[in-house]
């Protein structure tokens, strides 16, 4: 005779497999591959711009990354994609977090780039003029930029 599950122990296991699957780390792209040229306002590249890519998670974090690198001799930089996992637990809370923030409140992926350097500045703008802020797609990202002096 084969004994029977009773309640209780079918209940334990169904806890222990939620516990398990809200600690399973599940990967997500952060940032996507980004290649930018940047030019001054005759078309020139300009070399030795200095880029800034900045994102986060709101759902899964609550600090911001950033990573700096230089336009080589074409004006070119490519910020490769980042990715990171984050468990479910994680997700259910910063995304709990976020909201108790009401009308301020963020979700999801964001990532910017900003640049500087030889007496200019700018960003990567949305068709509007706005700087544009990646939202989790596409997952690559290609965009050509006017570097301006920064009294203008």
């Amino acid at each position: 005779m084969i004994p029977t599950m009773t309640r209780m122990r079918k209940l334990r296991l169904l806890a222990v497999a939620v516990l398990v699957a809200l600690l399973v780390p599940i990967p997500y792209l952060a940032s996507p591959q980004w290649t930018i040229v940047v030019s001054d306002e005759a078309g020139h590249p300009l070399r030795g711009m200095l880029l800034r890519l900045s994102y986060e998670n709101y759902s899964v974090e609550d600090s911001d990354h950033e990573i700096d690198l230089s336009t080589d001799s074409i004006g070119q930089v490519i910020f490769p994609a980042q990715r990171r996992s984050a468990t479910l637990l994680t997700r259910f809370y910063y995304t709990a977090r976020s909201a108790m923030a009401l009308a301020h409140a963020s979700f999801g992926p964001i990532a910017y780039v900003t640049f500087f350097g030889e007496g200019r500045e700018g960003s990567v703008d949305a068709p509007d003029g706005t700087v544009y802020f990646w939202n989790g797609k596409p997952a690559r990202v290609f965009s050509t930029v006017v570097a301006r002096p920064r009294d203008q």
